[in-house]
């Protein structure tokens, strides 16, 4: 071999070592956690999800990737836009719902399943702290995926930073003219089927059927949301997942704003097929730039012409974690997770509910107004009290001392019924006027409605 070759022959190896090296840092794999809330005849529910990330990257912002909805398998589906985004400098998440992928438990469109996503990312962050940032958490999906995207962001407001939904489903049937069921479920496919298993038929199923489709209407809960970076994107001629799934969700949200541009944190992008957005300023239409997303996979180009508008500030740290308003009323679509509080009502998939809430490090009150049929379905109410940590704090329902515990933990409360409202009260140093003001502050919360 002359030198030349020689040459040539080390460049080789070198490229062969490189690429190697390469591969290497990229790791796809199945990472296994249980469930919090649910559990079977063997424990707490066994879950998978799958995991694309770059192993030599550490500090990288989380991002959940949702699969479609009739699929049988879950992150299979997802996999080539997950290793995008991984190329992108994310660690992704890709969730399989109960049923999929060998996860246990029975699907249940957008019910408890959704807790699942949460489960999944707690879990991550424990085990890859190292290669996580632990503090961006941010969400997509595409179809069924986009409809848990916007479930995820109504029962878990300050979680994460964007969410971003592609032609998802924000009503799975309560509307009987803009319901999926009845708009889009059976277009390409016989999905009302799976509903009818899953949650029941809303046409002849009666109250309890319609309270569930309730407790999945995450476009009557949008209001929850004012601070993730909300993205919609759907095309005009959406024949699947119409894009009235799109609009009333921020609709109902600025309808329930309490000042102009609350809810400007919420952007549909309604796309056409020749329509483009010139991202890089050269005056050119380039193919990654077209506002148009058929149903279905995305393709490299049509990802990145919706991830454009979020992706690099994201990377960079330009978008705030979502901080809880102190004050505020919620829609609890089956249960809403916050981080100060957690509240469920039936079991978390067949009921709806306003809860309005105040929260301060001397009295946290709660407020509750029943929406569906059943006005004497249980609750469950868990707040933090870090805030009071050592403090000796009451109880009130109703104006009515039921219990007294000292701050520090996590405390639940199986109390609170329609029109009743309980308050977590400091008991006051003596010679104060605190506990009057409290008691005040108690009988009084039944009138907020609105926020501040």
């Amino acid at each position: 071999m002359g030198r030349v070759g020689l040459r040539l022959f080390i460049g080789l190896l070198g490229s062969l070592a490189a690429m190697a090296s390469a591969s290497a840092a990229d790791v796809t794999s199945v990472f296994n956690y249980t469930s919090t809330v649910s559990s079977d005849t063997n424990g707490a529910l066994d879950l998978t999800a799958e995991l694309n990330y770059d192993s030599t990257l550490t500090n990288a912002p989380i991002m959940v990737l949702m699969h479609g909805y009739s699929t049988p398998t879950g992150y299979s589906a997802v996999r080539t836009q997950a290793q995008r985004l991984r190329d992108e400098g994310f660690f992704v998440i890709s969730v399989s719902l109960r049923g999929r992928d060998g996860s246990d438990g029975v699907r249940d469109s957008g019910g408890v399943e959704i807790y699942d996503i949460y489960d999944a990312v707690e879990a991550v962050k424990k085990t890859y702290a190292s290669h996580t940032d632990t503090a961006s958490v941010s969400i997509t999906g595409v179809s069924g995926g986009g409809g848990n995207v916007m479930s995820a962001l109504t029962k878990f407001p300050d979680y994460f930073r964007v969410g971003a939904s592609y032609f998802g489903m924000s009503d799975y049937g309560y509307d009987s003219t803009n319901g999926w069921y009845n708009n889009g479920a059976n277009s390409g496919g016989k999905r009302t089927t799976e509903l009818d298993r899953d949650i029941g038929n809303p046409n002849t199923g009666g109250s309890a059927v319609l309270d569930r489709y309730m407790a999945r209407a995450s476009n009557l809960a949008s209001k929850n949301n004012p601070y993730t970076e909300i993205h919609l994107f759907v095309n005009a001629n959406e024949p699947i997942c119409p894009v009235v799934n799109d609009t009333s969700y921020k609709n109902n949200a600025v309808a329930a704003a309490s000042y102009a541009g609350e809810f400007d944190n919420i952007t549909v992008h309604i796309g056409e097929a020749g329509t483009y957005y010139d991202f890089d300023g050269d005056g050119v239409n380039d193919s990654n730039e077209q506002q148009y997303w058929p149903h279905g996979a995305p393709t490299a180009d049509q990802q990145a012409s919706s991830e454009s508008w979020y992706v690099q500030r994201l990377l960079n740290g330009e978008i705030a974690q979502p901080v809880l308003n102190s004050s505020d009323d919620l829609y609890v679509a089956g249960f809403v997770k916050t981080t100060p509080f957690e509240f469920w009502l039936g079991d978390g998939q067949n009921a709806a509910g306003d809860l309005t809430y105040s929260l301060s490090s001397t009295s946290k009150t709660f407020h509750l107004e029943v929406l569906s049929s059943d006005l004497s379905v249980a609750s469950s109410l868990k707040v933090d009290t870090e805030d009071m940590e050592g403090k000796e704090i009451q109880v009130l329902l109703d104006g009515e001392l039921v219990d007294t515990f000292t701050g520090g933990d996590v405390y639940q409360y199986a109390g609170l019924v329609d029109g009743s409202t309980v308050t977590f009260s400091v008991v006051p140093e003596p010679g104060t006027c605190a506990l009057l003001a409290a008691g005040a502050a108690a009988f009084g919360m039944w009138r907020i409605r609105r926020r501040r």
